[in-house]
This record gives structure tokens, sequence and C-alpha cells, in this order.
């Protein structure tokens, strides 16, 4: 895995963060956020064999794609980097029911 990307990109703080999850049977819906630089973005993902399985579809808008591309890095790049880290266990999962408290 050595060189896999270009050297910009092992900078790159890609925290992984899961919103909602519905599993299936055989997969689970995935939405959640992360940040390239100060951006964030949005994304939906497939990720079959559930969390951490063997296979994760990563979505994002149109709209992220071109604002990635602004910021001087491939879209397709920062996706399978956030594809590996899924599969990985890489990430924060959310939970809508903890309220923050002032």
């Amino acid at each position: 895995m050595i060189n896999e990307y270009p050297e910009e990109y092992y900078n790159l703080n890609l925290d992984i963060n899961i919103k909602n999850v519905v599993e299936g049977s055989v997969a689970s819906k995935l939405s959640g956020f992360f940040f390239v630089q100060d951006n964030r973005v949005v994304f939906s993902a497939l990720a079959f064999g559930r969390i951490g399985g063997h296979n994760v579809n990563v979505k994002i808008s149109k709209s992220s794609a071109n604002e990635i591309k602004k910021l001087g890095y491939d879209p397709e790049i920062i996706l399978q980097i956030v594809q590996r880290k899924i599969i990985e266990g890489e990430i924060s999962i959310l939970d809508a029911k903890k309220k923050k408290t002032s």
C-alpha cells in the first residue's frame, strides 16, 4: 500500500462521521459526513456485509465533487480513502439520542 495515493492525500485528516444506519439482511445504508480541509462533505453509502463489511459504495453530490476539485484534490481518490476507512472501521458513529448539554 506504499505510494498508493499521491503524497498530499496522506496528510488529510478525513474523520468519517456516520449519522444514520439502516441495517438490512445483506447490506446497510449509511449516511454521514467528513471534512476536506474546512469543507463538510455529506455522503450516503451502501455497506455490503454490514458496517465493516467487505465492500462499501460511497456517493457524494456533484457539487461536493466540484468543491473537492477546487481544493486541488481528486474526488475519486478521496472516496477511495473514505471507503477504505469505513471498511476498516475507522469511523465515528454519532448517537442521535445523545443531546449536547451546555
